[in-house]
């Protein structure tokens, strides 16, 4: 058991209680605990049982926090795999540096798009942030308005150590030395977008992945580069290093297709209304003065079949596009429509239509 000191090599740690744990599908608990020697080291033996794809670890607490070993997988572990490193710690949440962060935009999902942000959290310094208390976070995120369904997904940091509120991300797990990863998803409205997001962090590696074809990432230095593929679904990916502060990300995803059908709705009626005030407004114009051999007299022309028959064809299309467009109702507006279309087709064939 080892920690390291300020400006030297590592120091053991003695007389620390280190525990051997097993989590497998058929029992979880530790197994084994032992102190650590003046030199730090320690040794536990132990026969594996029950089911074969059971983990073998161990852990040691120090300053209040828990440390873990990678999983020992051979059947004997010794040195740095089998080492427990433990920090002394600190509030200062300077050491704490964004090295990634991945924003992924996925095809829009009904009226929402999902996104998922990848934070690369290092601690560069030697020691484990802490928070000096419980209200105030190490390290926090804003995210964008009308951010919906907000979560943890799993990763380095778990979602209890996680709290949204006030339209941020707020972390409050302690932060060993190394790099974290937090993945944060959520969702937006698809009118949320074009989205603008600023840099509140100097950022080394920015990287922007677009699922939907006709989006666009530009700012905060990116570029445009080769396409990525992700789990078989393949993004348009823009990528930018030592992005600084106050930096701004602007995402454009314009509105889908799909999204657009209640304002073809609307467009659809319209053009139905107007089909209809053009025809009475043709037929009016027919009416009117007729000149026969130097008489006139006032007279209404009598409907053609023709004009019947594209006013009733219109008046269909009207009707369906105000109905719930059931099965049922689809199939009926189709047949009445196709055979509206064939009555149609032949009073033109036969040309006899009234003078």
């Amino acid at each position: 058991m080892l920690r390291p000191s300020e400006g030297g090599g590592p120091r053991p740690v003695a007389g620390q209680w280190i525990v051997l744990h097993r989590v497998g599908s058929d029992r979880a608990a530790p197994i084994d605990s032992v102190r650590s020697a003046a030199d730090g080291r320690f040794r536990f033996r132990y026969t594996p049982f029950g089911d074969p794809d059971a983990l073998y670890f161990i852990s040691a607490h120090y300053g209040g926090i828990a440390y873990f070993s990678p999983p020992l997988r051979a059947d004997t572990v010794r040195g740095d795999d089998a080492d427990v490193i433990v920090y002394d710690t600190t509030t200062d949440t300077t050491v704490v540096r964004v090295q990634g962060r991945h924003f992924v935009l996925s095809a829009p999902r009904g009226d929402r798009r999902e996104i998922a942000e990848v934070f690369e959290l290092e601690n560069d310094g030697t020691r484990t942030l802490i928070a000096r208390d419980t209200t105030i976070p190490l390290w926090s995120s804003r995210l964008p308005e009308g951010a919906e369904s907000t979560s943890v997904a799993p990763g380095d940091v778990s979602s209890g150590a996680v709290l949204f509120r006030g339209g941020r991300a707020e972390l409050y797990a302690p932060i060993s030395p190394g790099v974290r990863q937090l993945v944060l998803t959520y969702m937006l409205p698809v009118k949320a977008f074009p989205l603008a997001m600023p840099v509140e962090r100097a950022v080394s590696v920015l990287e922007v992945l677009l699922e939907e074809p006709r989006a666009l990432a530009e700012g905060a230095r990116l570029t445009e580069v080769a396409p990525g593929v992700i789990e078989g679904r393949q993004f348009r990916r823009f990528l930018a290093q030592d992005v600084p502060v106050n930096a701004v990300m602007r995402v454009t995803a314009p509105e889908p297709v799909v999204q657009s059908r209640g304002a073809m709705k609307v467009l659809a009626i319209v053009m139905v209304a107007v089909m209809v005030a053009a025809l009475a407004v043709w037929v009016t114009k027919r009416r009117g003065r007729l000149d026969v051999g130097g008489l006139t007299s006032d007279v209404t022309p009598r409907t053609s079949n023709v004009e019947r028959l594209v006013a009733e064809i219109a008046t269909l299309d009207m009707r369906f596009e105000r109905s719930d467009k059931a099965a049922a109702t689809r199939a009926e507006y189709q047949a009445s429509r196709a055979a509206l279309k064939a009555r149609l087709a032949r009073e033109l064939a036969s040309g006899d239509q009234p003078v």
